[in-house]
């Protein structure tokens, strides 16, 4: 039965890491699979820029085994938003 709760909540018992880890990664492949149907001018070269940014901070999350303090945890959701936020201004120009 522990098995099935925690198949069935696995984003509850994922440590924070992991769920940054996660997020970022599926974010960056989708983002990189629109970004190849678009045509090159200015928003695509600032858009990978953003991309390039996340692609940064995945990769220390990843080589970082510890885990992340609330406070850290927050940062991190906080960068994260801000670049997203950069890149969703820069589609609205």
């Amino acid at each position: 039965m522990s098995k099935v709760i925690k198949w069935q909540y696995s984003d509850f018992f994922e440590p924070r890491r992991e769920k940054l880890v996660n997020l970022l990664l599926s974010e960056i492949i989708f983002l990189k699979s629109r970004l190849k149907k678009l045509k090159l001018n200015e928003k695509t070269v600032r858009i990978e820029i953003a991309l390039d940014k996340l692609d940064y901070l995945l990769n220390t999350l990843k080589d970082n085994d510890t885990e992340l303090s609330d406070k850290d945890f927050d940062k991190v959701v906080l960068i994260i938003y801000k670049i997203f936020q950069e890149i969703v201004d820069k589609l609205e120009c």
